[in-house]
């Protein structure tokens, strides 16, 4: 069974339903998600760009490699390494290192997630 239309509808509805009425309107460009942004973020605004991130990164590692093409570390470590991992977990690991390192708030959470969680833990 091809699983691609299928997850292609799941992640279409999820952004959906977590834009929320209004999702047309042209709104003010949303700013970068670093540590500042993060600590001051709730549970489920937290978990909401984890899930949309994460679903983005996990649609073009299938589509990329479905057409023999090779996503990219980022997207293969993300894939690779944390697919085992819950959101809240990692929603937990992030907390923790904003809260042990606050000097560093100003690091993106792409950033922090790509050399705390991933690339120590790649397999080469």
């Amino acid at each position: 069974m091809n699983k691609a239309p299928l997850l292609a509808m799941v992640l279409l509805a999820t952004v959906m339903c977590l834009a929320g009425p209004g999702w047309t309107q042209e709104k003010a460009a949303a700013p970068d998600v670093d540590g500042h942004v993060w600590m001051n973020s709730n549970p489920q605004e937290k978990k909401a760009f984890l899930l949309g991130a994460g679903s983005a990164f996990v649609l073009e590692y299938y589509i990329r490699t479905k057409h023999g093409e090779q996503p990219s570390r980022y997207v293969q470590g993300w894939v690779e390494v944390l697919k085992d991992q819950k959101w809240s977990d990692l929603e937990k690991s992030l907390d923790q290192y904003y809260t042990d390192n606050p000097d560093k708030r100003n690091e993106h959470v792409f950033h922090v997630i790509w050399h705390q969680m991933i690339e120590p833990n790649l397999k080469d």
